[in-house]
């Protein structure tokens, strides 16, 4: 308690000289929290759109040479106790778009995806979209399609306007139905620019399937369910005593290329988790983390060695000082408690105004539209970076900031507190 005492007095007696070390550890924390927020939002909010646009946090595919559930309702019958309590399991159609379009006033719009939604099971996910206008709370059952922003805008439409849906049917005939426009949404991103949203039942009629079809079944854990490695297999031993089950697999595409290839002698089916169907994105965001991990082992450098270094140089100059402390009787640990009790100060005190740095540097970003970048839009939210602040995180990376300089520090100035009181005294500055 007394070297506390001490340290802190040193510390504010001596506070000009110490600034410069808090504001090097006050803008190392700030920027290497504000690094790992800002990765974390966007991370956040690339997985917010994906699950939106696959279904959930799995997805549960096969057939024996296409994607085919027949009669769909018979697999998420048994699918469902396989699962967690709480877990959404539905039936979803994708259509691939590549031969159909949506008509306005003699406007056409291409699309990439038409997606088949049991809005009645999936309506609390598609609640997430960030809606410029209308909503999907009466998509069950209707005629009504989702669009994005950007198709919105070249078809010139809003809500409650009908467009005309050309595709073709199965069997290769040309057929035109009537859409009203429920809902227009904000994404512009490869999730969602050339995607549009249709009850599933609608979508069967308009493509001439039967009304228990589909081709994916998607399952959306509650969102206190962690998914961990150990829980995934798991379930795959579950689902094996039920169905024919391919190796869980860390991207889609292996399953694919077996399934599209006919080397299946009957159905066989594969339990997609949600990064399995982000392969070309894996890259993207290992890259995002290890920059993120990079800039912050960098900063806690820099903390770390300019703190010990200026600090060696401070306690170099009171080296006077310490002759002093040990002529009156303090032995070796009870300066090094002075010393520690002042570099623990002056680093909580620094991590501290670094968090709130870092905070004020996330709310700063999060007013600016960054939409105008290129294919940036999976990483916003209503066109902006909303960065992830973490409790958790901001304690973690002070713990590590204050456990590695502390201990520099104290090796720094370890031979200055080895010096006899004749040899301290005895040195001039």
């Amino acid at each position: 308690m007394y070297g506390l005492k001490m340290g802190l007095r040193s510390l504010l007696y001596r506070k000009k000289q110490y600034l410069s070390l808090f504001l090097v550890c006050t803008v190392g924390v700030g920027i290497s929290l504000f690094c790992l927020f800002l990765v974390e939002g966007m991370l956040n909010s690339l997985e917010a759109k994906a699950k939106l646009y696959y279904g959930g946090d799995f997805t549960f595919i096969g057939g024996q040479n296409e994607l085919t559930f027949p009669n769909v309702d018979d697999f998420i019958e048994k699918l469902t106790p396989v699962f967690p309590s709480g877990s959404v399991v539905s039936s979803r159609f994708d259509f691939d778009a590549d031969y159909s379009s949506f008509y306005f006033e003699g406007i056409e719009a291409r699309q990439r995806v038409i997606k088949g939604i049991d809005f009645s099971k999936e309506m609390k996910l598609f609640q997430g979209f960030n809606y410029l206008e209308g909503n999907p709370l009466k998509m069950a059952g209707s005629n009504g399609v989702l669009l994005s922003e950007p198709i919105a805008e070249t078809l010139g439409v809003q809500v409650g306007d009908s467009i005309t849906f050309l595709l073709k049917t199965i069997k290769g005939y040309t057929n035109t139905v009537v859409l009203e426009v429920h809902g227009i949404f904000r994404d512009s991103s490869l999730f969602g620019m050339y995607t549009s949203y249709m009850d599933i039942s609608c979508l069967r009629k308009s493509y001439d399937v039967a009304q228990t079809w589909a081709n994916r079944i998607c399952i959306d854990f509650p969102a206190d369910f962690k998914i961990t490695q150990e829980r995934v297999e798991n379930f795959q031993t579950q689902l094996e005593q039920k169905f024919t089950m391919f190796p869980l697999v860390d991207d889609k595409e292996i399953f694919y290329e077996s399934l599209l290839n006919k080397r299946f002698s009957e159905p066989h089916y594969a339990l997609v988790d949600l990064y399995a169907n982000l392969e070309d994105l894996k890259v993207l965001i290992d890259a995002m983390k290890i920059v993120a991990t990079f800039v912050i082992l960098i900063l806690m450098v820099i903390i770390m060695v300019g703190v010990s270094s200026t600090y060696r140089v401070i306690v170099m100059k009171r080296i006077n000082e310490i002759g002093i402390y040990k002529a009156i009787g303090m032995n070796r640990m009870g300066i090094f408690s002075v010393l520690l009790s002042e570099t623990s100060l002056l680093i909580l005190v620094g991590c501290v105004a670094g968090i709130i740095f870092s905070w004020i540097l996330c709310g700063g970003i999060s007013l600016f539209s960054f939409s105008f970048i290129p294919a940036f839009d999976i990483f916003l939210v209503d066109g902006k970076l909303l960065p992830k602040i973490s409790f958790l995180q901001s304690v973690l990376i002070s713990v590590l900031v204050y456990v590695t300089t502390t201990f520099a520090v104290l090796f720094s100035v370890q031979k200055s507190v080895r010096m006899t009181p004749v040899d301290a005294l005895g040195v001039t500055e």
